[in-house]
């Protein structure tokens, strides 16, 4: 997959989870309302920037979808379709926070050598 490619999935996959949160406030807002309007009549609703911050959900979504692009970018050489490109972007900030608490791989090809000087008399 080519990296403008592999990029525009991983931000279509940041976009979905995006959408999906909108969806979930403003089902949220709506349940509120509805909740409100029968308990009394003429009383005050909820108002939608109880729900949703435009400012901050905006600035979220656009990392979301940088870091759905970025994902992409780094693992572009094992995704091999679509729907596998879109899953990568979608869980992009887990996936990265877990590639950074591995340990780095610097370290790896260290440790027998340094056992083996452990070992050696």
């Amino acid at each position: 997959m080519d990296a403008l490619t592999a990029a525009g999935l991983g931000a279509v996959g940041g976009a979905v989870i995006e959408i999906l949160y909108v969806w979930s406030s403003l089902t949220a807002w709506q349940q509120a309302r509805r909740k409100a309007r029968s308990k009394r009549k003429g009383g005050k609703l909820p108002r939608l920037d109880e729900y949703l911050d435009p400012v901050a959900d905006s600035l979220v979504a656009a990392t979301r979808l940088a870091l759905g692009a970025a994902a992409c970018l780094l693992f572009k050489d094992q995704i091999t379709g679509t729907m596998a490109a879109i899953a990568v972007g979608a869980s992009a900030p887990a996936l990265l926070r877990q590639v950074g608490t591995l340990r780095s791989l610097r370290q790896i090809p260290d440790a027998p050598a340094e056992q083996a000087r452990e070992v050696a008399p």
